[in-house]
C-alpha cells in the first residue's frame, strides 16, 4: 500500500490517494492510479514502483516538463523517493510515502508553551501602554487631562492593530494561517525596542553630548522598521527568505540614504543642526558644562585660521 500526496507551495497536504498496486502511473490521462489536474503535466508524466532492494523509485516517463527533486532546478530522470522530500511535476508538488513511514508524535493540547506567547503579548502591551503613558506625562507643561492619556492610548492601539491586521491578512492569504499572535508580538517588540532606543538617545545627548547618537537616530527607526517587516515576510511565508533579505536590505539603504540627502539638504539650507526639543533637568549631564575660557580660546583658533586662509588668497581671486 503507497499514499500519494498532493502539496501546496508551502507544502501543506491538500489531498492523498490510497494506492494498492506494485506499479504507479500518475499523470493527466484517465487511465493513471493518481490523475493531476495541472496543464504542464504530461498525460503519463511519471511511474512509481519498487526497486530491487524495495526502496520507492520515481521515474520520468519521457514528459516535455520533466521531473524534478523538490524546488530543485536539475531534471532527473529517475529519484530515490524517502517519503520526506517531494518531487515535482509540471507545477505539482507530490509526496510519496508507504504505510510504514512514522509520522511525528502527536501534539500536547492545551501545553504551558501555547499560553507563553500571549503572556508575553499581554507583557510588552502593557510596557508599551505605560512607556506611552509616560511619555505624555513628560511633556505636559498644564494641568493634566483625561483626553492627554486617553488619545494618544487609542491611537497606539488602533495603529498597531491596524497594522498587525494587514499582516496577518496577507498570512492568511499566502500561507492559509492567519499567525495574528506572533505578528502582534513582532510589532510590540518592534515598539518597545525604538522607543528605549529614543529614550537612550535623548538621554546620551544631554547627559553626555553624544550628539550623533541622536543626530543619525533616523537611520536606527529604519533598521528597526527594516527588521520588523523582514520577520513579518517570515511569518507570511518561510519560503525564498534570502530573496526577502536582500528586498528589504535594499529598500532599507534606499530610505536612509533618500532622508540623508534631504537632511543634508536642509541643513546647507538653513545651517542649524537638528537638536533635542525634550529639556532635561541639569542634574542629568554627566559631562561637564564647558568653560567660558575654553570658548573664548576655540573662538580665537578659528579667527586664527580665517586670517590665515584670508592671507593665502591673492588679490583679485574671489572666494
Amino acid at each position: 500500500m503507497i499514499w500519494i500526496e498532493i502539496l501546496s507551495r508551502h507544502r501543506d497536504v491538500t489531498s492523498r490517494f490510497r494506492v494498492d498496486a506494485t506499479e504507479i502511473h500518475v499523470g493527466r490521462g484517465y487511465d493513471n492510479h493518481v490523475i493531476l489536474d495541472d496543464p504542464y503535466v504530461a498525460a503519463r508524466h511519471v511511474r512509481i514502483f519498487r526497486d530491487g532492494e524495495g526502496r520507492l523509485v520515481a521515474e520520468d516517463l519521457g514528459s516535455a516538463n520533466g521531473l524534478y527533486l523538490g524546488s530543485g532546478k536539475s531534471r532527473k530522470p529517475q529519484l530515490v523517493l524517502d517519503g520526506t522530500e517531494p518531487i515535482r511535476i509540471g507545477q505539482t508538488l507530490l509526496r510519496v510515502r508507504d504505510a510504514a513511514h512514522a509520522v511525528e508524535p502527536e501534539r500536547l493540547a492545551g501545553s504551558d508553551r501555547g499560553a507563553l506567547p500571549i503572556i508575553a503579548a499581554i507583557a510588552l502591551g502593557a510596557v508599551l501602554l505605560a512607556i506611552n503613558s509616560l511619555l505624555v506625562w513628560f511633556a505636559q507643561t498644564s494641568e493634566p487631562h483625561l483626553s492627554d492619556y486617553l488619545v494618544p492610548t487609542l491611537t497606539m492601539i488602533g495603529v498597531v492593530i491596524a497594522w498587525v491586521g494587514a499582516w496577518a491578512l496577507l498570512s492568511r492569504l499566502f500561507s492559509a494561517r492567519a499567525h495574528f499572535l506572533r505578528h502582534l508580538l513582532i510589532a510590540e517588540a518592534g515598539l518597545v525596542a525604538f522607543w528605549i532606543y529614543s529614550e537612550f538617545a535623548q538621554f546620551a545627548s544631554f547627559a553626555l553630548t553624544w550628539t550623533r547618537i541622536f543626530t543619525y537616530g533616523y537611520a536606527v527607526a529604519w533598521i528597526v522598521l527594516a527588521a520588523i517587516c523582514f520577520l513579518h515576510l517570515r511569518e507570511v511565508g518561510r519560503t525564498h527568505m534570502v530573496v526577502k533579505g536582500v528586498v528589504v536590505g535594499v529598500l532599507l539603504v534606499v530610505a536612509i540614504a533618500v532622508q540623508t540627502l534631504q537632511r543634508s539638504e536642509a541643513f546647507a539650507n538653513s545651517g542649524r543642526p537638528n537638536v533635542t526639543h525634550v529639556l532635561l533637568p541639569p542634574s542629568l549631564r554627566l559631562v561637564p558644562l564647558r568653560s567660558e575660557q575654553a570658548f573664548i580660546g576655540d573662538v580665537g583658533r578659528l579667527k586664527a585660521r580665517l586670517d590665515a586662509d584670508r592671507a593665502e588668497l591673492k588679490p583679485g581671486v574671489e572666494r
